[in-house]
């Protein structure tokens, strides 16, 4: 697990219920400056209509750093908290302000909406909707989660108002075979509030491919690797130029070295993956803060077959540096995780010295002015190869010292 205090922009005040909270927040995050308006409406309309006689147990779905379920927790004493986001470091937020506030979570996930959530249910539902989703992924979320919520249940979602026509259409189409249709509860200057219970629609089903709504069009072969594009994730037409760099330093790395695994890190969609899957059969571990990106890359790289070709959910992905497995790659490649404030490139080097067998390549890429800083922080056991710009971005490569 990630130590998430360097990540800690400030930590305010909240009040729910008559029960006080003190939240951190992060830059790095979803609202880094305080409680978002859109949260605030959605408790102020969850405060007004949920019984506390019935709420027992609750779920927080895209948690952020927790503001939702803890808000609950605190209001509804007695009530046991979920939380998931895609985000391993909302997670690790989630976890953080949940000991900061004394809350023991029912669970805190690293996942994606509705995965896994099958059969089960909740007294309280809550979401505040991220509108960047992309359109089918949303509609698919918002008509299946009236069958989270529990007989005596409430569900609640907040959305931004630009999609708030879209939201209101997609939870009545999913409870329009029960005969209901959600309550617009609030209204304000940018955010709307809907209520809605479940009203005798039978338990959440199973997937037989969760990924499948998140996916944009059939896979694409004429790059010499296999790739589909997902909503949500970035190059789902074209690789960019960081993509495009990191492939072109990795074919440069793979010469004169054994190459029989590789790691990934930050692998967005799974192009570059995809490409080395496809370009030597070599195996392929992901790491990655995103279970979407993590998910998405999994199955681009099944898509290119080779040896022990990773089918998703993916064994061999993580979510930390720490959490890959010591001296095990022959190459690691690495889109950097740049935050602003938090300065990680002593880990980053460390990480990638720990996992690197000797002899192994090194590849990292970022924009020309980070890289700057990067290569110059750079510890003895590396020997620079070479590296190579193109339109603001920088690739590196180095061997690891035998």
């Amino acid at each position: 697990m990630i130590d998430s205090a360097p990540y800690v922009l400030k930590t305010v005040d909240f009040r729910f219920r008559g029960a006080d909270l003190r939240l951190d927040l992060s830059h790095a995050l979803f609202s880094s400056n305080d409680v978002d308006s859109g949260s605030r409406l959605l408790l102020k309309a969850v405060s007004k209509a949920a019984d506390p006689s019935a709420v027992a147990s609750a779920i927080d779905i895209g948690s952020g750093t927790g503001v939702l379920g803890l808000a609950l927790a605190a209001g509804y004493p007695g009530c046991s908290v979920s939380f998931r986001d895609r985000d391993a470091l909302a997670c690790a937020f989630t976890e953080r302000n949940a000991r900061r506030n004394r809350v023991k979570p029912a669970a805190v996930e690293h996942a994606l909406f509705l995965d896994g959530l099958a059969g089960r249910e909740f007294d309280l539902v809550l979401s505040n909707v991220p509108a960047k989703a992309g359109p089918p992924v949303l509609d698919a979320f918002l008509r299946r989660l009236p069958r989270l919520v529990s007989g005596r249940g409430l569900g609640a979602v907040v959305v931004v108002n630009t999609i708030a026509a879209e939201a209101r259409m997609s939870l009545e189409a999913g409870l329009a075979p029960a005969g209901a249709r959600p309550e617009l509860a609030e209204r304000g200057a940018g955010h709307s509030v809907f209520l809605f219970r479940r009203a005798g629609l039978p338990a959440l089903d199973a997937e037989a491919d969760s990924l499948a709504v998140y996916r944009r069009g059939a896979p694409d072969g004429r790059t010499g690797y296999r790739h589909a594009g997902y909503w949500g994730l970035p190059e789902f037409d074209t690789p960019s130029y960081a993509t495009e760099l990191a492939m072109e330093l990795c074919e440069s790395g793979m010469a004169g070295i054994n190459l029989r695994k590789a790691l990934v890190a930050n692998p967005g969609s799974g192009r570059l993956p995809a490409y080395l899957r496809a370009r030597s059969g070599t195996v392929v571990d992901l790491r990655g803060r995103d279970a979407l990106a993590l998910a998405a890359s999994a199955a681009n790289l099944a898509l290119n077959g080779g040896r022990n070709a990773c089918q998703p959910p993916c064994s061999l992905s993580a979510a930390w540096p720490g959490d890959s497995p010591a001296s095990a790659y022959d190459l690691v490649a690495e889109f950097a995780d740049i935050t602003p404030r938090v300065d990680t490139t002593d880990d980053t080097w460390a990480e990638a010295a720990r996992t690197l067998k000797a002899g192994g390549s090194y590849v990292a890429v970022m924009t020309s002015t980070d890289f700057d800083r990067f290569a110059r922080r750079k510890p003895a056991g590396f020997t620079r190869l070479r590296d190579k710009k193109k339109k603001g971005w920088t690739a590196g490569l180095w061997r690891r010292d035998a």
